[in-house]
């Protein structure tokens, strides 16, 4: 039974450290049980409920299916919970490999690719490159170790019980309320990067009615509850951005920058550094990598996705193909366009482009924006629901008028929630970014702590643990880095933004397109 409710320490081992970080009294390791498999806790059951043991008090004479141990009796009530008849799955485990990939590149690859030529021109192209690798390596590191815990505790679907199964129901609560507070507002990021590409379109109306008219679009395409449906709208969405960008390096270096005036300087590409007519400050930098860090993550959605799978021993496939498109792309696109336009890239680079070109690309991009938004949705509306429908009202999912009805008000409250904040704060952008970089911080600081909690009793007992524990550390470090400066970085361009009269009011018609 130890060898499935791992971590714990092997015979004659004490407590290390490393272990004291981490509740391990009898009821934090019986919550375990709950999150494995099917098979695995009908066999813990069976070794609990072995009808020749003792009572649960080990008096003789005791009758049969009693647990050993307190333990044991523990471990059985988690298992039962509140409803002991068989649980369905709020949605079957139907999903491939390359389904897995699609929902997890929507999630990651937007409209925000075509910030990533700025980055080039702020800190020159090698150090972009190089900044791009060790982004890509963190990523791979993230997914493993993501993928690892998934693999010992199968019945994890969500952050929350991820948090529940280290640190109890306040860690569930404490992770699930940061997976779903940000992306609410990347909904929102969505929803009025929605508002702005009809504004640039032609519909030049109230921006709120925009903003509205985009939320209520993506509340339906948010509807699919099965990642595998929803898997074709995000290869879609790929499509989309990836016709984008080719457009985007094609028009730019036939065109050149449309902002550069008679006079100006000739167009450079520097290895290393900004030309003069380029904010090149600690903080323009630190602004740009932060760009790059945020537009490989897809995190959240790697355990709502690797909960639907047919079989999660695959995950890595579809992680190593996010990973090395998302790489190869962001390096292409970066140096491309940079070198199409030189010190006159704008953020984003559309922004550099004729205006008939500006059209067809935002045209052509509506796709990306509305699904990145429903991807992120998705993630949200899964783990709402899982909580609605838990304990004793399991049994209500097998009613679909019921549940079809819940999933479609979670995602009418998700979708006015974020429409409200796009709107209410009015430097909702920048806010955005202070978010993504505590909150992407914290999904990166959640690798190494997985790790290390995996391997709290052995860390140092082979070379490979240690080697382990020395990269975990490292990656605690980096993300504890990204956080603050990051943080750093938000703030001080929010008050820039503050200081130059560019921050409009609430539910204006004008600011927000401006």
């Amino acid at each position: 039974m130890d060898n499935l409710l791992e971590p714990h320490p092997r015979e004659g081992q004490g407590r290390t450290w490393v272990s004291r970080f981490f509740p391990n009294s009898d009821i934090a390791v019986a919550r375990r049980a709950k999150f494995l498999d099917e098979q695995d806790q009908k066999e813990i059951k069976n070794n609990a409920l072995d009808d020749k043991a003792p009572s649960l008090l080990g008096e003789p004479g005791a009758p049969a299916n009693k647990p050993h141990t307190m333990e044991e009796a523990l471990i059985v009530e988690q298992i039962n919970g509140n409803y002991i008849e068989e649980e369905n799955e709020l949605e079957p485990s139907t999903l491939g490999w390359v389904g897995a990939f699609w929902n997890m590149i929507a999630y990651s690859i937007a409209l925000g690719i075509l910030s990533i030529p700025l980055v080039v021109a702020t800190i020159g192209v090698v150090p972009f490159i190089l900044v791009c690798l060790f982004f890509a390596a963190i990523t791979y590191y993230i997914g493993y170790n993501y993928w690892r815990l998934s693999l010992m505790y199968p019945n994890i679907h969500s952050m929350q019980q991820a948090g529940e199964l280290i640190f109890g129901r306040w860690g569930g609560l404490l992770f699930t309320t940061i997976q779903i507070v940000f992306g609410i507002f990347l909904q929102g990021n969505h929803a009025l990067l929605g508002g702005i590409a009809f504004n640039y379109l032609g519909w030049h109306s109230c921006m709120v009615a925009l903003v509205a008219v985009f939320s209520v679009i993506s509340f339906v395409f948010t509807l699919p509850r099965s990642y595998k449906v929803f898997a074709w709208q995000a290869a879609i969405s790929f499509t989309s951005i990836f016709t984008v960008v080719i457009i985007a390096m094609i028009a730019s270096g036939v065109s050149g920058p449309e902002n550069m005036e008679p006079g100006d300087p000739p167009k450079r590409l520097l290895a290393f550094g900004a030309t003069d007519q380029v904010p090149h400050k600690f903080l323009d930098g630190m602004l740009g990598v932060t760009n790059i860090f945020v537009s490989f993550g897809a995190t959240p959605s790697y355990l709502p996705v690797m909960a639907e799978m047919k079989d999660r021993r695959l995950f890595m496939r579809s992680m190593n193909l996010l990973v090395g498109i998302s790489v190869i792309l962001y390096i292409i696109v970066g140096c491309i366009i940079n070198y199409n336009l030189g010190q006159y890239t704008k953020s984003p680079s559309l922004g550099s482009l004729s205006p008939v070109m500006i059209k067809v690309s935002y045209g052509l991009a509506l796709p990306t924006i509305m699904i990145a938004g429903c991807a992120s949705g998705q993630v949200n509306a899964k783990v709402l629901m899982r909580n609605v429908f838990s304990g004793s009202r399991r049994r209500l999912m097998k009613k679909p008028v019921i549940s079809w009805t819940v999933w479609i008000l979670i995602n009418i409250c998700t979708w006015a929630l974020a429409f409200v904040l796009a709107e209410v704060i009015p430097f909702f952008s920048a806010f955005l970014s202070l978010e993504a970089s505590l909150f992407w911080a914290f999904f990166l600081f959640l690798a190494p702590l997985f790790y290390i909690w995996r391997h709290q009793y052995d860390y140092w007992s082979t070379m490979r643990n240690r080697i382990g524990f020395i990269v975990a550390l490292g990656v605690i470090g980096v993300s504890t880095f990204m956080c603050i400066v990051g943080t750093w970085s938000a703030a001080v361009s929010i008050r820039d933004q503050y200081n130059n009269g560019q921050v409009g009011h609430p539910f204006s018609c004008t600011d927000a397109g401006d």
